[in-house]
């Protein structure tokens, strides 16, 4: 990868072992973050998609999973989430019916009105054409 570890004055830190450092982390943070995205988007997928029994996901009338799922407990999904498999990765809980599952998403919505709060909103443009002609008449 060739890092440029000369300003550190530094002779200890060897490029080998940075590269190798994040190479091996990389993918468990990918994991990580990956996983509070989806819990921030709430994405929808079809329970075709998700791999998970569609019998079990019908039962609830709805053909769709939601991300924000993944921390709702098994009695309430009637799915089994792994660590390993990410959100949409479920197993089907035997002999648990799948209740129905409501889902606000208020945390997509808090965060992107502090954001606006604490940096701005982007600027927009509003043309002033139309009242212009209006005050000529």
């Amino acid at each position: 990868m060739g890092f440029e570890l000369g300003i550190f004055k530094d002779r200890e830190i060897e490029a080998d072992y940075i590269e190798w450092l994040v190479d091996e982390r990389s993918i468990e943070i990918q994991n990580h973050f990956v996983k509070l995205w989806e819990y921030y988007t709430n994405r929808m997928i079809d329970d075709s998609d998700a791999g998970i029994c569609s019998s079990k996901m019908n039962e609830s009338g709805r053909c769709y999973l939601q991300a924000q799922e993944y921390g709702l407990p098994s009695r309430i999904t009637g799915l089994i989430h792994s660590g390993n498999t990410g959100i949409f990765g479920a197993k089907a809980v035997r002999d648990i019916q799948r209740k129905e599952v409501v889902i606000e998403n208020d945390i997509a919505w808090r965060i992107n009105a502090a954001a606006d709060f604490l940096f701005g909103k982007p600027l927009s443009f509003v043309s002033n054409r139309r009242i212009a002609k209006n005050e000529q008449k």
